[in-house]
């Protein structure tokens, strides 16, 4: 084994510190120090934290008298404050953590620091682990193109998703974002703590291929009960972070602390009864049981705490023989609550067959009823929901075999929300909807889902092309992302990314390149931009601005919203205001709790200036010469028009919404960036005079944003006749396909 060059040959700050924190680990340290000497990647520091040790676990690291290692001894205080004394010594980009009774496998630190290259966006990077020490020798083949990181609090939180410390790397500024592990020693989970803020606020990165060797009954491992004390601390400091970052809790907040306090007490009666504490398990059994009444698991365990040893080992035994549990939630899997041997075979398995079962007959006798007939059911999770899939439906309902059905989630009053767009008949609340019978369900967006009881297929149609909230490739919900039927792909790029990240089969007919239906009517010639600034009552001898920011407290519109409008009058421009629609949601998260309707009213009889009525932004990006917006899906829209952008720089919205750079870049190489009021203008101005700049950049991002602009409802309409299994009327939708073709050459030449 070759060593690493000394000191003297690296960078005076080291790329990786490695810490290992150790408490009389004379015996052990020797080990976990060799397997990081062995790394094939060697510009790292080593800094070994004595934690008020009583044996010779000081003198072993001194014996090995490398220079790579540099030892701090401290009082005992605790292994969250022995990592957190090497972290403040340390000097690394990026942090790796090692206890002193496990080991390394040798391309461990190589593969990670190779994958924070490839995805710097990363907040942690951890791995797969193996306890077979036999291992520390092999030499691990790392995926060459690894999954790229994603967004995991909530199954963190709900401990469906598992990080093994000693494979844990972290970016260091990461780690002053979020602070250091709790040193408090009643925490005694407080690796868990740290992870849970670091994932609350950073994606979190996974190599599945095993790089660490996990001794089991080291010196580290911890008592049940403390673990739980602790774990129980870190769900009460978390709930709040929960509500704002667990998409269980916002659709079910009640039955997401329900969820998650049911599986703390099934694992702690679980741990007790392994121990042989029966009355303590059953205590936490019946605490189980109160967050959930009907579960066959927990009723299981609980007849086993009155049982005696012989009749427990016999049970034991004939469960084993039905199958293997697995008894934690691995990492990039999908897992559910932890389920007893015969809850997760031959109960669970019985179980889903009587359902499928019935849903099947239950199908097959509606099938019988309806005939041809068909039923969709479109779901809105806004007002701008129905823009999206308005084109669809105007095509489908010239069809006579369909009946249509329309819902909307909790947020929004579904009755008003349908009224808007002369929708009336056939609304019905998401508690209503829920027990539809339906062949269909046709969405715009994944997370305020409403879930039917009984079976159907999924549509979805995405609601933007900005990439906010990792809506690129959002593999935090990969679970809801797969129950889709077919995924109409507004381009190639973000078709690719899900492929690439694996929430759409390669080659599969889930994920269709389809375009997008809402801009057809943009580019094809049947909005027409001075009839609808007539019915505005608007000059058209004066340039129009559509001002259009996004949702969010941090957004253009809280910087500077309200000044901007009569600012641009001021200069000679007739002025559009598009809020987006959950910039009326009073929330602090959506609209900083500001009532916008209320601040921009007074423009409602303004001669120059009107506020947006409708949700719909197409009509206004029609009829205006220039667009203003901060990060938004309009802002690429609007390019089709081959029309004048400013962007106005809102740096908090960027970070606050995950926007991935590539597009911010996208966005603003087509348009002009101001960051104040006066920028803005002038810019606006300065573009009115020369409509021409930025001509190539706007058409070419155009294109590549939306997938032949122009015919994207034919294919979507198409699309729709396939999962119905039934016949298009061939004829309606090949005069719509000449049509979009017009508009993709007239787009295509400029």
């Amino acid at each position: 084994m070759s060593a690493p060059p000394s000191s003297r040959h690296r960078a005076p700050s080291p790329q990786v510190s490695v810490i290992i924190p150790a408490y009389n680990a004379a015996g052990s340290i020797g080990e976990a120090l060799a397997s990081v000497l062995a790394q094939t990647f060697t510009d790292y520091e080593v800094i070994v934290v004595d934690d008020g040790s009583t044996d010779d676990t000081a003198e072993v690291v001194r014996n090995l008298g490398r220079d790579e290692i540099s030892l701090i001894r401290q009082e005992n205080a605790g292994p969250g404050s022995a990592r957190n004394t090497g972290i403040r010594a340390s000097r690394g980009r990026l942090i790796a953590f090692l206890d002193a009774d496990d080991r390394w496998l040798p391309h461990k630190l190589e593969a990670q620091v190779a994958y924070f290259h490839a995805y710097p966006q990363t907040g942690l990077l951890h791995t797969a682990t193996t306890g077979r020490p036999g291992d520390a020798a092999s030499v691990a083949v790392f995926d060459s193109h690894p999954r790229p990181p994603r967004h995991v609090f909530c199954e963190l939180f709900h401990t469906d998703y598992v990080i093994a410390t000693l494979t844990v790397m972290v970016r260091r500024d990461v780690l002053d974002s979020v602070g250091l592990f709790d040193e408090r020693r009643e925490v005694h989970v407080e690796d868990w703590d740290l992870w849970l803020r670091i994932a609350a606020s950073y994606p979190v990165g996974y190599l599945p291929q095993p790089a660490a060797v996990r001794v089991p009954g080291g010196a580290m491992s911890a008592d049940i009960e403390k673990t739980f004390r602790g774990q129980a601390e870190a769900i009460g400091k978390n709930v709040g972070t929960c509500r704002s970052g667990c998409s269980l809790h916002r659709a079910q907040p009640a039955g997401c602390l329900r969820r998650r306090w049911y599986r703390f007490y099934w694992e702690l009666g679980y741990a007790r009864l392994r121990e042989g504490q029966r009355a303590p398990a059953r205590a936490a059994f019946w605490r189980a049981l109160g967050r959930r009444p009907l579960s066959a698991s927990a009723w299981l365990q609980l007849a086993a705490t009155f049982a005696g040893e012989r009749s427990r080992t016999g049970a034991r035994r004939v469960l084993a023989a039905l199958g293997q549990p697995s008894a934690l939630a691995q990492p990039h899997r999908d897992s559910g609550i932890p389920e007893s041997l015969v809850d997760a075979t031959a109960y669970r398995r019985a179980r889903r067959a009587v359902v499928r079962t019935l849903h099947v007959a239950e199908t097959a006798a509606y099938r019988l009823r309806a005939g041809e007939r068909r039923r969709i059911l479109f779901e809105a999770a806004s007002p701008m929901s129905f823009a999206i899939f308005r084109p669809l439906y105007e095509r489908l309902r010239e069809d006579p075999r369909f009946e249509f059905w329309f819902t909307a989630g909790e947020t929004w009053d579904v009755e008003k929300l349908y009224a808007q767009v002369g929708i009336t008949r056939n609304v019905i609340p998401a508690r209503r909807a829920v027990w539809l019978k339906v062949d269909v369900v046709i969405n715009t967006d994944f997370w305020p889902s409403t879930w039917l009881y009984r079976r159907t297929r999924r549509i979805h149609l995405f609601h933007g092309v900005a990439g906010k909230y990792g809506l690129d490739a959002p593999v935090e919900i990969a679970p809801t992302v797969r129950t889709y039927s077919r995924l109409l792909f507004p381009n190639e790029d973000r078709l690719n990314r899900y492929v690439e990240a694996g929430l759409v089969p390669p080659g599969s007919a889930v994920g269709q390149l389809i375009g997008y239906p809402k801009l057809d009517a943009l580019v094809d010639g049947s909005l027409d931009g001075g009839r609808i600034l007539a019915s505005l009552g608007l000059d058209p001898g004066r340039p129009t601005v559509l001002y259009a920011p996004t949702w969010s407290p941090h957004s253009s519109l809280n910087r500077m919203g309200h000044s901007l409008p009569p600012a641009l009058e001021a200069a000679g421009c007739n002025v559009i205001i598009k809020l987006h629609d959950r910039s009326l949601d009073l929330a602090e998260r959506a609209s900083g709790g500001v009532d916008w309707a209320a601040v921009f009213e007074p423009y409602r009889d303004h001669p120059r200036i009107r506020l947006a009525a409708a949700a719909d932004a197409t009509p206004y990006l029609a009829a205006a010469d220039a667009l203003v917006t901060d990060h938004s899906s309009v802002g690429f829209e609007f390019m089709t028009l081959d029309r004048p952008i400013v962007v106005i720089d809102c740096p908090d919205l960027l970070a606050h919404a995950r926007v991935p750079r590539s597009k911010v870049a996208d966005l603003r190489r087509a348009a002009e960036v101001a960051s104040d009021v006066p920028g803005t203008v002038e810019a606006v101005v300065a573009q009115l005079a020369d409509p021409s700049r930025h001509h190539a950049e706007r058409v070419g991002t155009a294109l590549r944003f939306f997938y032949r602009p122009g015919t994207a409802t034919a294919r979507a309409v198409a699309c729709v006749y396939d999962v119905l299994e039934l016949e298009a009327p061939l004829v309606e939708a090949a005069a719509q396909a000449r049509s979009g073709e017009r508009a993709l050459v007239t787009l295509s030449e400029g």
